[in-house]
């Protein structure tokens, strides 16, 4: 039976033969559901910053007040924040989709700030709309900790999303691997 080199192949500590068959543990099946994974979280990660930005867009007056409530933005910057923000988190959300470069970098910079701005808001017990998706959500306080907590998961998500992009195989080295080993051939 040839693998691949660097193919572990399950021995049993009893007898010293491969078990199941020489069933082979490379990590490819790891490979492939990290990578449906990534795609996944990439997409909806994406979808969701494309969705906010583009609902706050609509209304920037609106989201101009809710910043204003934070008391954290000057009043002649307001209109340039409530216009930008939601800009850059809709370009962000666009550049994660199609996988552009430093889209990642910007989408894990505006969830710590969103992560401070909210803390921010939770120590200083305001009772304030988030402004995180439409100009009103309900139970205002509580829409704080629920963001605060749904911004830490999304940072989460996005570190999975960082690490994954770097520490990957190219994706067609392990398609590559995928097809050796389903062909039974060794590296050549």
């Amino acid at each position: 039976m040839e693998t691949h080199p660097k193919a572990k192949v399950c021995q049993s500590p009893a007898l010293g033969k491969p078990a199941g068959g020489g069933r082979i543990r490379s990590g490819i099946a790891w490979e492939v559901y990290a990578t449906r994974l990534y795609h996944f979280l990439r997409l909806a990660l994406a979808g969701i910053f494309i969705y906010a930005g583009f609902m706050k867009l609509l209304e920037p007056r609106a989201f101009a007040h809710v910043i204003a409530q934070y008391d954290l933005v000057p009043e002649g910057l307001l209109p340039v924040v409530a216009i930008g923000l939601p800009g850059l988190e809709l370009l962000a959300g666009l550049g994660l989709g199609f996988e552009v470069r430093g889209s990642c970098t910007t989408m894990v910079a505006l969830l710590l700030l969103f992560l401070v701005v909210l803390s921010y808001a939770i120590s200083q017990n305001l009772d304030i709309d988030c402004g995180c998706f439409t100009p009103s959500e309900l139970d205002a306080r509580q829409s704080l900790k629920v963001a605060w907590g749904r911004d830490l998961v999304m940072l989460g998500a996005m570190v999975f999303l960082v690490r994954r992009r770097r520490s990957r195989f190219p994706q067609n080295l392990w398609i590559n691997q995928l097809k050796i080993i389903l062909k039974g051939e060794g590296k050549k």
